[in-house]
């Protein structure tokens, strides 16, 4: 499967990013919006891996050689912005001509969320080299980076805690437009519940057989295997439910807080 989009959720771990507030961490808004970002784009057939799945630190090498070692076209780095201002930014390289950069600002503003601008940044000692290692450093990957708002605006604030969902579908959308893919409105599609008010959320979740895998990330490869379970057996909370490939994975939380993936098939696991 020749992966089309690397999704990378700016920040985590120790890191928890600029763009953090009393209402949330930079690092936690990002990852979720664009695990939902994941999950709509593999429902839409479009083939798509993530940076990080989990809140995990990565270093500016070990980011890069994720989104290298992925051969996408493009890479959508989501962030949020700070240091006063009002409205979504997006970043793309000097080397490109800004046109995809601006087919997802148009979809953004539909949203009714401002975009500040779309724009290039170069290093103040080479104008020939990009500002952001982002850009800089991923090769051929054509990287643009979301700045949806900033975390130090009242107005932007309440636009990201009320719309985010829209903001991150706005994306989806525009990613529809890059690709050739017809696009399926969330509106739409089979499974509309509101994940936050899934029946299945904070529930434990249980293996009803022997020798169950479980994974690192959103993926049914050995590569990514963390380890077994037996009937009787299982982690406390499911925080989602997502579209792996031709199935569906739980994210559930162990006791220590630590985030895995395991099947949500229902002839392998029971919800309690």
């Amino acid at each position: 499967m020749t992966i089309i989009i690397i999704i990378d959720p700016g920040h985590g771990g120790r890191d928890k990013g600029g763009g953090s507030n009393s209402s949330w961490l930079e690092k936690n808004f990002v990852l979720k919006l664009s695990l939902y970002q994941y999950t709509r784009l593999q429902e839409l057939g479009i083939p798509v891996e993530m940076t990080r799945y989990t809140d995990k630190y990565l270093h500016s090498d070990e980011r890069v050689k994720r989104v290298l070692f992925s051969h996408a076209t493009y890479c959508i780095s989501n962030h949020i912005n700070s240091g006063g201002g009002v409205g979504a930014e997006l970043i793309h390289s000097i080397y490109t001509d800004g046109s995809h950069a601006n087919i997802l600002a148009e979809k953004i503003e539909q949203t009714n969320q401002k975009v500040r601008r779309v724009f290039t940044r170069t290093l103040s000692y080479n104008d020939q080299k990009d500002y952001y290692y982002m850009h800089r450093e991923t090769g051929r990957v054509e990287t643009i980076i979301i700045e949806y708002g900033f975390a130090d605006s009242i107005q932007d604030q309440r636009k990201l805690t009320k719309d985010w969902k829209a903001l991150a579908e706005a994306v989806v959308e525009g990613i529809c437009l890059l690709t050739d893919t017809p696009y399926d409105n969330w509106t739409n599609r089979v499974g509309t519940e509101d994940k936050a008010n899934a029946w299945y959320i904070g529930k434990r979740v249980e293996s009803i057989v022997d020798n169950l895998r479980y994974y690192y990330q959103p993926d049914w490869s050995d590569r990514f295997l963390v380890n077994t379970i037996d009937k009787g057996i299982g982690f406390p909370e499911i925080i989602d439910k997502l579209t792996v490939e031709n199935g569906e994975q739980y994210q559930v939380k162990n006791s220590n807080g630590d985030v895995y993936y395991i099947t949500a098939n229902e002839k392998y696991v029971k919800v309690k």
